[in-house]
């Protein structure tokens, strides 16, 4: 039964125990057609209604899950299992606030009902409303304390910036639930949050362990299966390390080579398809493939990500920063820049595909008023999916569109090399620049990734970004209001 639903079990009129049974068995199917037969003989009956629509649910039908629960409510109007289910659908089709009105009618006939709480919850968590949250998931862990109730708690409690209740409830969850996955990369999250570096890299290992992960498990197959670097001596060894998750990742913790490199007798490279490149003319390894097939000889294997746990778990290496990435000499700019005004590359979208995009992106229309400024010749960086945006409203003609000559990051590097300024979302752009030691201002969502922190201007990760950061969930105007009186300071200031 998916979570959150609540089946009717206590059939008084019918005898549901077969449709149970076969449910409970796994045969979806068998308990679906006994269950629309009960319905079709006994078309009045509350229970079987509700019964078929979790059903439903369970098979991802949830427009027929609401038929199902609307007529169970229709037959039985105070019946806060049903409305609890209807809301459950409405929080699967985005439709939250919708959700939220079936829970609280739903909580006005039975107040101790967990599964409506939890629901709750998670709608507002979805409208970012996660001061909310919090008090759903409160009550529920009051009510009936659970793992699954601690976990979505403490994500509630990160997105308020609390982080050190997040940890205090994720150490208690722990000890009930040791080997939880979800749990120890929540606190890997919370501890980096901290600045508990050491302690969030040990527990950054589950990762490995997550669902998201199985397909890279599965496509890596060839380097996974084999010997994990722990530890051992590299003298006389050759390590592979191999890239893993969003190309910004990549770029962020590609610093960390260079302590790898006195201490091995050879080192080599996977790299994702689109990094080969760059990191084989920036980084000092000796043999590099994209092609999982084609892979060197090695010894060991590491995931880039996992170098600091071995060789900087203080991250000390980030206070003697010194950009470790560069534009190619044999790449011809796409920039013809201007002389006379501030050359300013834009991106304000990040990967569709990545973790958050809808939270990242900044609306082009939102940044129009940082365009107007006629100091500054504006470029776009920006390829993807979000590209599509420069032909709404007359943005074609205040930004040039580089998208086509931005083939590959070393295009995308000599692109930056040749910019004064590079202003951008949470993207592999803002990596990019920073390790370059490009001058880069990040416009940031309230409760920005881990290695942004919790608050400041400035990131010891790069010491050439300044972040702008939101004051509230979702709203991006007073973002784009601080970047016009600073662009107006450092245009005046040449």
């Amino acid at each position: 039964m998916p979570k959150g639903l609540i089946s009717g079990h206590a059939a008084v009129k019918l005898n549901l125990d077969p449709v149970i049974k076969a449910e409970q068995s796994g045969d979806l199917k068998t308990a679906v057609e006994l269950c629309e037969q009960i319905v079709s003989t006994h078309n009045d009956d509350a229970e079987a209604h509700n019964q078929l629509g979790t059903l439903y649910f369970k098979q991802d039908k949830f427009e027929l899950a609401i038929q199902c629960f609307e007529r169970a409510i229709s037959l039985r109007p105070a019946y806060p299992r049903a409305l609890t289910n209807l809301g459950a659908c409405h929080n699967e089709r985005k439709r939250n606030r919708l959700a939220i009105e079936c829970y609280e009618k739903a909580l006005s006939m039975d107040l101790k009902l967990v599964d409506a709480y939890r629901n709750m919850g998670k709608a507002w968590g979805d409208l970012d409303e996660y001061e909310m949250a919090v008090w759903c998931y409160r009550t529920a862990l009051k009510l009936r304390p659970s793992v699954d109730t601690s976990r979505a708690l403490s994500r509630a409690y990160r997105h308020c910036g609390r982080y050190h209740r997040a940890r205090d409830l994720l150490a208690k969850a722990l000890i009930d639930a040791p080997d939880d996955v979800d749990l120890h990369f929540s606190m890997a999250m919370t501890e980096f949050h901290l600045g508990n570096v050491a302690e969030g890299l040990r527990e950054y290992e589950w990762r490995f362990k997550m669902k998201d992960m199985r397909k890279h498990l599965h496509d890596l197959a060839a380097i996974f299966d084999r010997p994990v670097y722990t530890g051992q001596d590299l003298t006389d060894k050759t390590l592979l390390l191999h890239t893993e998750q969003g190309f910004g990742d990549n770029l962020q913790f590609a610093r960390f080579v260079s302590l790898i490199r006195p201490k091995v007798k050879r080192l080599v490279m996977y790299c994702r398809p689109g990094l080969g490149r760059l990191f084989s003319r920036c980084l000092d390894i000796d043999e590099f493939s994209e092609n999982i097939n084609k892979l060197p000889a090695f010894d060991l294997q590491l995931p880039l990500l996992s170098v600091p746990l071995h060789f900087d778990p203080h991250f000390k290496l980030l206070k003697g920063f010194s950009p470790y990435l560069s534009a190619p000499d044999d790449i011809e700019s796409p920039i013809e820049r201007d002389p006379s005004r501030l050359n300013v590359g834009l991106v304000w979208g990040a990967s569709d595909s990545g973790f958050d995009h809808r939270h990242k992106k900044v609306p082009l229309v939102t940044i129009d008023p940082l365009l107007h400024n006629k100091a500054v010749k504006w470029f776009s960086l920006q390829v993807g999916s979000d590209r599509k945006d420069l032909a709404i409203g007359n943005h074609a003609a205040q930004l040039i569109d580089l998208a086509p000559k931005l083939r590959s990051f070393d295009h995308t590097a000599r692109a930056i090399e040749d910019l004064d300024l590079v202003i951008t979302c949470d993207t592999s752009v803002a990596h990019m620049a920073g390790a370059m030691g490009k001058p880069v201002w990040v416009m940031l969502k309230k409760e920005p990734d881990w290695r942004w922190h919790a608050d400041g201007e400035r990131t010891e990760w790069y010491p050439s970004a300044r972040l702008f950061r939101q004051y509230s969930h979702g709203e991006w105007s007073d973002v784009i209001r601080r970047l016009i009186h600073e662009l107006d300071n450092l245009i005046e200031a040449r």
